[in-house]
């Protein structure tokens, strides 16, 4: 048969070595490689075992094989046996009809295995539950998307697993079933950049770094190189552009901003990871002395006073208790004020009362935003009440109105697209910060992303009442609430890639004509 292949598919299919990464920005061929690299061995190998996992099983079902399956039908003719199909070529989780060939199978449940006609079977598992897969025995492995897995269920687990013999590369580097030359069990790992450095470690990538940073940022180059049994083949997006729809890299990269296109686009191992969390706030562009348009600026805030105020909070109490105060012009979001109390004041009673004072006789409406867990009873305060019921209880006098979602938007996403937004101002949506907010703006400037990509909340103890507590995020957190509810719209086509259309976080949003 002929397969159509990229120059760093290829690498990885005619690989010897016993472990091989193709690390790839988004739509490289990762998957649709994978496809033919384990229909290959199951044409060759039909006796030998095989595992293929996922970091998660939604992963595993949805993505991977979903794909690889494609690939078998498209260029290897299978497909799942059924009722409706007697001609099918395999069956997944179920005892395989008796026409197949089942000699060695003593299995007390098909569930997790893919089982071939001509009598293959293939594990398939998640990586999140790596100890479910200890005591089983293959002869090759292939692992999707290992950037969140865990070191130890790839080294300590699947590595340990791949001793089943049946497999040998000959003096002239041949694949064959006979026992000449040296045994052969490969692991093939297929992934885009991690934040969780491991990999790079493993692999020594940093002692490529310069050779890998010239290759991968040509449309027509990309790094390969073999590092003890290992070989590893870094490319771009690009080198898979004749297979992706004509618009699809430029559409990424307009939706992404600088960090993301290193990781999503051209596979850079070594994107920023451990920085800083808001790695485009650009203190000398998002902040400024506002002075907004009717409004005043008396030294201490900008304020209109025609404009509704929209105020979002975190409930943290150390080093104290927080709100943000937004005003928004069309798609200017502009951050006039924060209000963050420590002890003893440290509590949302006071906290509206200081706002109440500030912004004494404001008539333009007023939207409540903030972290959504201060919907729980709080053991705290009188039963039956929580901190948003204090807040609308103690700001009655504005008759606020409640725009709290029912989840928090995810970390990392939120990070993404409010990045975005602070690089190039997706969707028009700008950020505008007064310099009065010192919390905020230390905030953006420090808080730390960590391994995951989440945000690093590091502690510190207060030398004097030794109460630890975490030393920033949580004016960050307030903002974030608001930007992601009162952008609901923009925030949903991010998460989709760019598609119009609204997410499940944003459909409780205000509309834009409410501002």
């Amino acid at each position: 048969m002929e397969i159509e292949l990229s120059d760093p598919q290829y690498e990885i299919i005619e690989s010897r070595q016993q472990i091989s990464l193709f690390l790839a920005g988004q739509g490289s061929g990762k998957t649709h490689c994978a496809g033919v690299v384990s229909g290959s061995l199951i044409l060759q190998f039909p006796k030998a075992h095989g595992f293929i996992g996922a970091n998660t099983y939604t992963q595993l079902s949805d993505s991977t094989l979903f794909r690889i399956r494609n690939v078998w039908k498209e260029f290897f003719g299978w497909t799942e046996y059924h009722k409706g199909n007697k001609k099918g070529n395999y069956v997944v989780d179920v005892q395989p009809p008796v026409h197949f060939n089942t000699e060695g199978h003593e299995y007390d449940s098909y569930h997790g295995k893919i089982c071939f006609q001509s009598g293959t079977v293939i594990y398939k598992g998640s990586l999140d539950n790596y100890k479910a897969h200890d005591g089983k025995e293959f002869a090759w492995a292939l692992l999707d998307e290992t950037k969140d897995t865990k070191e130890e269920a790839v080294k300590e687990v699947i590595i340990g697993r791949l001793r089943e013999p049946g497999m040998w590369v000959n003096a002239d580097g041949v694949l064959t079933n006979k026992p000449d030359g040296h045994p052969f069990n490969p692991l093939y790992i297929f992934t885009s950049p991690a934040k969780v450095p491991w990999i790079n470690e493993w692999f020594r990538l940093a002692d490529f770094q310069d050779e890998i940073t010239k290759k991968i940022y040509s449309d027509s180059t990309y790094f390969c190189k073999k590092i003890d049994n290992k070989l590893a083949v870094i490319s771009s997006s690009y080198n898979n552009a004749p297979n992706l729809p004509s618009n699809y890299i430029e559409n990424q990269k307009a939706n992404l901003h600088t960090a993301l296109q290193d990781m999503l686009i051209y596979g850079n191992p070594f994107s920023q990871s451990g920085g800083e969390f808001y790695k485009c706030f650009n203190r000398a562009l998002h902040v400024r002395d506002i002075r907004l348009v009717d409004g005043f600026n008396d030294g201490a805030r900008a304020y209109n006073k025609s404009l509704s105020l929209h105020l979002t909070f975190d409930f943290n109490v150390n080093p104290y208790i927080t709100c943000c105060i937004w005003q928004v012009v069309g798609k200017k979001a502009y951050l006039i004020d924060e209000v963050c109390l420590s002890n003893p004041r440290n509590t949302t009673p006071d906290l509206c009362r200081e706002i109440a004072r500030r912004y004494q006789g404001h008539t333009a409406g007023v939207f409540i935003y903030g972290d959504p867990s201060g919907k729980q009873e709080d053991t705290r305060q009188e039963k039956g009440q929580n901190d948003f019921t204090l807040i609308i209880k103690t700001l009655a006098q504005f008759k606020p109105a409640l725009r709290v979602q029912t989840a928090a938007p995810p970390v990392v996403m939120r990070g993404n697209f409010i990045n975005t937004i602070f690089e190039k101002g997706y969707e028009d949506v700008e950020i505008v910060i007064h310099t009065i907010c010192i919390n905020s703006i230390a905030d953006f400037n420090y808080l730390k992303e960590a391994s995951d990509g989440t945000k690093l909340k590091e502690k510190v103890e207060n030398p004097d009442t030794r109460v630890r507590y975490e030393k920033y995020g949580h004016t960050s957190d307030a903002c974030d609430y608001f930007l992601c509810t009162a952008f609901a719209g923009e925030f949903a086509k991010y998460q989709t890639g760019g598609v119009t259309g609204r997410s499940s976080y944003g459909k409780n949003a205000p509309s834009k004509h409410q501002y």
